[in-house]
């Protein structure tokens, strides 16, 4: 690997180092502290795809890598909203199954990196925050609803898009139909 490369993938490691503080923070009431852990893993959200880019190291494995540590820092804040009652479990059952179906999904797109994936990780880190700021009753019920129907909304287009797509390959794969004359 290039060594330029290993610095977009150190900032994307960073968010995997995030996740024990902000559950140490959190778990201990320390609301600015894992405010600003969440924040700055926020940061390094934005940040590894640009350095990637702007020193033309982006890859299918950094693409990747940027979205597992993502999963990874989702899911743990989420294990520890389940374990405050915040949410409940099955949220966890969707978030890995909106991971699974942008890893699946990301395998048919020649984009390096799948848009759905950025709405996906925007929703949940959106969630996130909106726990962390207010986590009440009514704040619970906005995310448990709106990323329900973000996922259903996601798989049943994802789903529309890809048979579309396979159709479409096998159509310009066969050519146009010939038609036999008549026989009379």
């Amino acid at each position: 690997m290039n060594k330029k490369a290993l610095v977009p993938s150190g900032v994307s490691a960073l968010r995997l180092v995030a996740l024990p503080l902000f559950l140490y923070f959190f778990g201990n009431g320390a609301t600015a502290g894992y405010m600003v852990v969440f924040g700055l893993a926020q940061l390094t959200d934005l940040v590894d795809g640009y350095v990637a880019r702007k020193l033309g190291v982006a890859s299918k494995f950094g693409a990747y890598f940027d979205a597992a540590t993502d999963f990874v820092l989702v899911t743990g804040i989420f294990v520890a909203f389940t374990l405050s009652n915040y949410y409940p479990a099955w949220i966890l059952l969707l978030i890995a199954a909106s991971f699974t179906q942008f890893i699946v999904t990301s395998r048919f797109h020649k984009k390096l990196y799948d848009p759905l994936g950025k709405y996906i990780g925007s929703v949940l880190y959106i969630a996130i925050g909106l726990t962390l700021l207010s986590p009440t009753a009514p704040v619970f019920m906005m995310v448990e609803v709106g990323f329900s129907a973000f996922v259903i909304t996601s798989f049943v287009t994802r789903t529309v898009s890809l048979t579309g797509n396979s159709r479409r390959t096998l159509l310009i794969q066969r050519g146009p139909q010939q038609t036999k004359p008549r026989s009379a």
